[in-house]
């Protein structure tokens, strides 16, 4: 019982929104920018480092390209708060770290001023990726 218990406390102290038992083809954002045609429409389930921002939603490739907003290298993001159980401020609290996110890929949809290279929506699934060695 003790252990049960422990095993949620450690689930509540992780940042973890949505439901993990729907899960989207696992793929990269590489693979999402270089092949819009072969996603488009279809759930995904991506890692990048994410940032919930006024008219700068995004996932990015990496932590370099994030710090220089390198817009190419990124998809928009529209996250489901109400499936996610979740308000836009618990999500920003990942801004800046590397989250597994599960969401439909448009690639019309290139977000504010259409700097980004597609977009991730209806995202179902928003979480702190960890490293799991």
């Amino acid at each position: 019982m003790m252990i049960i218990g422990g095993t949620f406390l450690v689930l509540g102290l992780c940042a973890a929104f949505g439901s993990a038992g729907q899960k989207g083809l696992k793929v990269s954002l590489i693979q999402l920018i270089a092949n819009p045609e072969k996603y488009h429409g279809k759930r995904v389930r991506v890692i990048g480092v994410a940032r919930i921002e006024f008219e700068g939603n995004g996932i990015w490739l990496t932590k370099e390209h994030y710090e220089h907003r390198i817009y190419k290298n990124s998809l928009w993001i529209e996250p489901d708060y109400k499936t996610l159980g979740s308000k836009r401020q618990q999500l920003q609290e990942l801004n800046g770290k590397y989250v597994l996110m599960d969401g439909v890929f448009n690639k019309n949809h290139k977000g504010h001023r259409g700097m980004n290279s597609g977009s991730l929506e209806k995202i179902i699934v928003y979480q702190l990726w960890e490293k799991k060695w």
